[in-house]
């Protein structure tokens, strides 16, 4: 998208091949503002997903599965998924601990 003035995002695949695309804005940061509208939209629909199944009689030690993550209760799910998510954004954000 060659001249857009605000970021483009699109889910493609399916299943575990499910993947976000962005099409470069020119502004940089228009594409840091849409992915995390998006991130937030994600976290909103994971949050009524997991209700939904704790409310369906699942356990949370299969939402934690569900989920990657190891855990029997509400908090130790969310602390387990949190410090996976930290992990992830140390991996992407970071570029060999260089700060600017």
């Amino acid at each position: 998208m060659i001249g857009t003035r605000t970021a483009t995002l699109r889910l493609t695949g399916a299943g575990e091949h499910l993947r976000l695309r962005i099409a470069k804005a020119p502004d940089p940061l228009a594409n840091v503002r849409e992915c995390c509208r998006a991130s937030v939209a994600v976290e909103k629909a994971l949050g009524e997903a997991i209700r939904d199944a704790i409310d369906s009689g699942h356990t949370w030690a299969e939402v934690g599965q569900s989920l990657g993550v190891e855990a029997n209760t509400s908090t130790g799910v969310g602390e387990r998924y949190e410090a996976s998510r930290r992990w992830m954004r140390s991996r992407f954000w970071g570029r060999g601990g260089a700060e600017r």
